[in-house]
């Protein structure tokens, strides 16, 4: 049976604040670089390399401190650029009454008339780089009161580290984070009156009689009897030295050093002990606690997990922070699009530009439809735009193809300006870009570009004389400005065809016998896909050469057509008979450019182009030109 934490109170992290901590650092008036707002159950960071995730992970660690009890202390790199002091603040709230008795002396009442702890740590630097660290304070006043051993260590919080080795982690060894596991289980607070104690007790009893050395003279006893033997030469009168067999030291701490976890295989590779690991540091967060905070911090919990392993555990970890006798709460970091994809955006928090961006609805201008849609729609093929530093969404596979090879022959590269391509599908547009528009400051920076057709039709194939017909009346520059209105908002910006859609832009500009020539080619790949279906002898495909002199033959034979008929031309069988795919054409027309050599007179050319402005703006736009 689960039970829901809807509407219950526990005790969770409300907000962290930072002030001149790493990379974050103070605001004009002094106020924290970061004030984070988290949620009572799940919350996942991510974001781009260096955007401020394990920044928050540690200083969350520095003052709460770890059940662990890793030891870690301030460096002189921790202060922001020069300042010289830091502080690191934790809020917290949702005290039940039992909870809050635990810090009577410095909890407060706060607007909403709830419970409320601030708990707060300072650090200053010298002129000569020494590090002056305070105690940890709590309370409502910038003063606060030094918050004693007891208070703070219902505050411990489990962490999972990344990259971790399990293998090791998991061994027996002095200190090894299996026995602190199990030494913070409830299962074991009795200490050495633990009946494990007691069982090790008779068991090094057995062993001692078995190995005793006396009258007989078996294998065993011979070893014994040996070993002391040389430690008798070895040692003097005054010192004599002696040994014993045992299992273990009977104390309980010693005996939990002891224990090996293994995996009931005669191999296990690096995912499944990663597994086993988590599974492991479960039992902590499993614990039902009626004191103190039940806080996971887990930083990359994909290392060394391939995607399902990783839905199977993340899928866990949002059904442990949503229903569970007792209550946690979870602050995930992670670089995987698999997890990005299907968390809840309500749990998502994206780092960039310094800042942290929740996703939770009240906090973007998406609406509740939205979030169900995006639930459903947002996979690991689009998740990508959390991690990028520029997104273009796009409407279909033609200008997710195309852009790429454009970019980096106007020497934009995405791959290395770290920009995301989104193809979303024309209905969806708005739905993705607005996970980046705020509803209040700070407002993101992120570049977000949609590139759309203007869709105003320019011609027509008549069924009866399969001629071409141009249409009157149109109106494409109200089009372009209607859908840039629609699509504009902040720092998402729409970029929208002159004329029609890309390829009839396209047809209509400077990369015409390209775009041509494309065609040619996707219509023979089309054909030799249909004969080797058909099993017959396909025709061999064409040097790209050979491709392009065709069609420049061909447009000159057309050179009496005005520019828009001439177009029309071009792209009959591709938008006006719909005749080849446009994805197709798209995969052509980029391996055309990807073979062209462009100069920079070439380049210029594209630039001023009219017909591929919106293209080439786009671009320059989520690239930072």
């Amino acid at each position: 049976m689960k039970f829901s934490t809807e509407g219950r109170s526990y005790m969770y992290l409300s907000e962290v604040r930072i002030t001149n901590f790493r990379k974050f650092g103070q605001g004009s008036a002094g106020e924290p670089g970061l004030v984070l707002v988290l949620n009572k159950g799940l919350n996942v960071l991510i974001g781009e390399n260096d955007a401020g995730k394990t920044t928050v992970v540690d200083a969350i660690k520095f003052v709460l401190l770890t059940q662990s009890r890793e030891y870690s202390r301030l460096e002189k790199e921790d202060f922001h650029d020069t300042s010289n002091e830091l502080k690191i603040e934790c809020v917290f709230k949702g005290f039940t009454i039992n909870q809050a008795k635990d810090f009577l002396e410095w909890i407060s009442i706060d607007s909403d008339k709830e419970y409320s702890l601030r708990v707060f740590l300072g650090a200053k630097k010298d002129a000569k780089g020494k590090i002056l660290i305070e105690d940890v304070h709590a309370g409502s006043d910038s003063e606060g009161q030094i918050l004693h051993s007891k208070a703070r260590d219902l505050l411990r919080t489990i962490y999972l580290k990344p990259l971790r080795d399990a293998e090791n982690e998991l061994a027996a060894r002095r200190n090894s984070r299996l026995s602190q596991i199990l030494n913070s289980h409830p299962e074991f607070s009795v200490g050495d009156e633990h009946r494990l104690v007691e069982i090790i007790k008779d068991a090094n009893q057995k062993i001692k009689e078995y190995f005793d050395y006396d009258e007989f003279t078996s294998d065993e006893k011979t070893i014994l009897r040996s070993i002391n033997t040389y430690l008798s030469k070895f040692s003097d009168n005054k010192n004599l030295l002696r040994s014993n067999i045992e299992l273990a030291a009977v104390n309980l701490k010693m005996i939990l050093e002891k224990i090996d976890l293994l995996l009931v295989t005669t191999k296990s590779g690096l995912g499944s002990l990663n597994q086993l690991y988590i599974a492991a540091e479960l039992l902590l967060l499993q614990i039902e606690k009626t004191e103190g905070i039940n806080l996971a911090l887990i930083e990359e919990i994909e290392a060394h997990l391939h995607p399902q392993a990783q839905i199977r555990v993340i899928d866990y970890l949002q059904e442990l922070s949503e229903n569970s006798k007792s209550p946690m709460q979870i602050l995930l970091t992670t670089h995987s699009v698999t997890l990005a994809s299907i968390i809840k955006l309500n749990n998502l928090i994206v780092f960039a530009e310094g800042k942290a961006f929740s996703l939770a609805e009240g906090n973007t201008k998406l609406h509740s439809g939205d979030y169900r849609f995006l639930e459903r729609f947002l996979d690991s093929t689009k998740a990508n735009l959390f991690f990028a530093k520029g997104i273009i969404i796009v409407e279909g596979d033609a200008e997710n193809l195309l852009l790429p090879t454009l970019a980096d022959k106007l020497g934009r590269s995405f791959a290395k300006n770290g920009v995301s391509i989104v193809n979303v599908g024309s209905t969806a547009m708005l739905r993705y870009s607005k996970i980046f528009v705020r509803h209040s400051e700070p407002k993101m920076l992120l570049p977000v570009a949609i590139i759309s057709d203007c869709d105003e039709k320019v011609s027509k194939v008549d069924k009866e004389t399969d001629t071409i017909t141009m249409l009157p009346d149109r109106h494409p520059q109200v089009t372009r400005f209607d859908k840039k209105l629609k699509y504009s908002d902040d720092n998402v910006k729409a970029f929208i065809s002159h004329e029609w859609t890309l390829e009839f832009d396209v047809a209509c500009s400077c990369l015409k016998r390209e775009l041509f020539a494309a065609i040619l080619m996707a219509k023979d790949y089309i054909n030799q896909d249909k004969a080797l279906t058909d099993e017959k002898e396909a025709k061999e495909i064409k040097k790209i050469s050979d491709y392009l002199t065709e069609a420049e033959k061909k447009i000159n034979d057309w050179n009496t057509y005005d520019s828009f008929t001439l177009a029309s031309n071009i792209v009959r069988d591709v938008v006006l008979k719909k005749y080849i795919s446009k994805a197709v054409v798209a995969q052509c027309f980029s391996e055309i450019l990807k073979e062209r050599s462009f100069t920079i007179q070439d380049v210029q050319v594209i630039r001023s182009d009219t017909y591929l402005k919106y293209l080439v703006d786009a671009i320059d736009y989520v690239t930072g030109v």
